[in-house]
């Protein structure tokens, strides 16, 4: 933005002052605009000397007045450039818009296809800058190749760590093998055994189940040196006794070195039987739970008589006795293999119900033939009322067909015939 122009205000010239006073206050308003407008054509206002006027023009004789010391004059302020300013209209239509230079479209090092050089040497030049660094990648992956993958200190570190790993592992393996039931019940168990009646036999006789401890620890001839100075003075009986139980002991103790010299093996050996005992376990209780099954089937057949359970001789009730296959084979996936917990809910929400609805059904069935009974009574053992007078034949074949009409238009039938007759 622009300095704004200050316009100074009109200098005052009194009468009294001198030349040189007049001089000096014209150049300083002279050095004020030049300082704030622009300069006109490059150069300042040409300083004019007043002209100099005398004493009998400017003052009358009587009022001269005695003169004075001349001041020093102003120094005029340094100028300084201003920087040129046009107006804001000319400066949009005057701004032009900076071009930048396109550059060049990079070249793709490795084209697709074979680009068609100029000439042969262009072709020579390009396939030597490829070559040299074709050389150049080439030397780096031998160069990175050779040299080791990792730290030589890191290195070291990864080998102490993962041979650590792989002590643990096979600590926490004998672990697992000491600890297993099958392992403690087949091998230490007994050999626990066997040495606490090798050392009780030595006490009672006599030695010190120390000096046992110590020949079992040795190995060869040693032991068995150890062994017969330790029972030299026993009874025979006890020698007999001593011996079966060192060499129980031993055999043991060989059998548990060697398990735990090959802990993993020895491990998935162990998980072996137990899946193989627990495939026996699951067998043997799905055959207890079939036979379950079937005695249950059996007792409500059978014991309890229950309707749609009973098969039938008959080859036209076919559908009867599929339809009972039917419900056992549901019955037993719902016992045997059933693993959704929601039917097995609804099936126990269903079996106390199963003995009412039989209940319900036996006291409609008993209401059933009460209702046949008397139906026969009434209709079988009245004489007929043809005009025959006593042809029974005729009436049974009447009464026949009116077992096999509806009960309602029998008895309308009947009522109307009796009240035609005066039958109150």
């Amino acid at each position: 933005m622009a300095d704004p122009v200050l316009v100074p205000p009109t200098p005052t010239i009194n009468q009294s002052d001198t030349p040189e006073q007049i001089a000096a206050t014209v150049k300083n308003v002279q050095a004020i605009f030049d300082k704030v407008s622009p300069k006109i054509r490059g150069t300042p206002t040409p300083e004019t000397e007043p002209k100099t006027r005398t004493a009998a023009s400017t003052l009358p004789e009587q009022a001269k007045e005695p003169t004075r010391t001349p001041e020093q004059p102003i120094e005029k302020a340094p100028e300084r450039p201003e920087a040129r300013t046009i107006p804001s209209f000319l400066e949009k239509a005057l701004d032009v818009p900076q071009v930048k230079a396109e550059t060049p479209a990079h070249e793709e090092e490795w084209p697709e296809e074979l680009p068609a050089f100029k000439s042969t040497d262009e072709a020579k030049q390009r396939y030597k800058t490829w070559r040299d660094k074709y050389n150049s990648l080439k030397g780096e992956l031998k160069a990175a190749s050779s040299r080791p993958s990792a730290d030589p200190q890191l290195q070291e570190k990864l080998t102490f760590l993962e041979n650590k790993n792989k002590d643990m592992e096979a600590q926490l393996s004998r672990f697992n093998v000491e600890m297993h039931s099958e392992f403690q019940n087949r091998i230490l168990r007994p050999m626990h055994e066997s040495w606490n009646e090798a050392s009780r036999i030595v006490k009672e006789s006599g030695g010190d189940p120390a000096d046992l401890a110590k020949a079992l620890a040795l190995s060869g001839k040693a032991q068995y040196e150890a062994l017969d100075a330790i029972f030299e003075g026993m009874p025979e009986s006890a020698k007999i006794e001593a011996n079966e139980a060192v060499r129980s002991y031993r055999r043991l103790d060989d059998q548990r070195r060697r398990a735990l010299a090959d802990a993993p093996r020895a491990a998935e050996a162990l998980r072996k039987s137990d899946l193989q005992r627990q495939y026996q376990a699951i067998n043997k209780q799905k055959e207890e739970m079939q036979a379950m099954w079937e005695a249950a089937g059996a007792k409500l057949r059978d014991e309890a008589k229950v309707e749609v359970m009973q098969r039938s001789s008959d080859p036209a009730d076919r559908d009867w006795n599929d339809a009972i296959d039917a419900d056992e084979e549901t019955s037993r996936r719902l016992f045997l293999e059933n693993t959704d917990m929601e039917k097995v809910a609804m099936a126990c929400r269903l079996a106390p119900l199963v003995d009412r609805y039989r209940r319900l059904w036996l006291v409609e069935r008993q209401a059933r033939l009460k209702s046949d009974g008397i139906l026969k009574d009434k209709f079988g053992s009245e004489p007929s009322l043809s005009e025959s007078g006593g042809n029974t034949r005729n009436g049974l074949t009447s009464v026949s067909e009116d077992l096999k009409k509806p009960f309602s238009e029998v008895f309308l039938r009947e009522f109307h015939k009796q009240r035609s007759q005066g039958v109150q």
